[in-house]
């Protein structure tokens, strides 16, 4: 019986620990990060067009990865509760941001922005 439950558990962290399954689930993260990293480049270069399209790319990522990989968000709102969705708002927020100040042709704003929601996209990883 003991053996039972030893195979098990070793059957259970060898699919756990299995990396091409964590990067099947992070793979529009890591592109959604590219992106914002190129956007904030962008910004920084003072290429405004350059810093909206690769935030609307990474925006769609993100978008990709919640359709993939749901969770879910209680009914109230208690603020601290889930944290993964409290950074996915605030990653969406600044992706926002960062569109609408690269639209204005404010493209330090933008990068600064870009940055933001990069942030919070890693610490939404980092929440699971």
């Amino acid at each position: 019986m003991k053996t039972i439950y030893y195979s098990f558990l070793m059957a259970l962290l060898s699919i756990a620990g299995n990396p091409t399954l964590v990067y099947a689930q992070n793979k529009h993260a890591q592109e959604a990060e590219q992106h914002l990293e190129k956007a904030v480049e962008s910004g920084e270069k003072g290429d405004a067009k350059g810093a909206a399209s690769h935030t609307e790319e990474a925006k769609q990522h993100v978008m990709e990865e919640n359709t993939e990989t749901p969770y879910t968000q209680p009914a109230k709102h208690i603020t601290g509760e889930n944290p993964k969705a409290e950074h996915d708002k605030a990653t969406f927020e600044e992706m926002g941001k960062a569109k609408g100040h690269a639209q204005k042709g404010e493209a330090s704003e933008a990068a600064g922005h870009a940055k933001n929601a990069s942030t919070h996209l890693k610490e939404k990883e980092q929440s699971k």
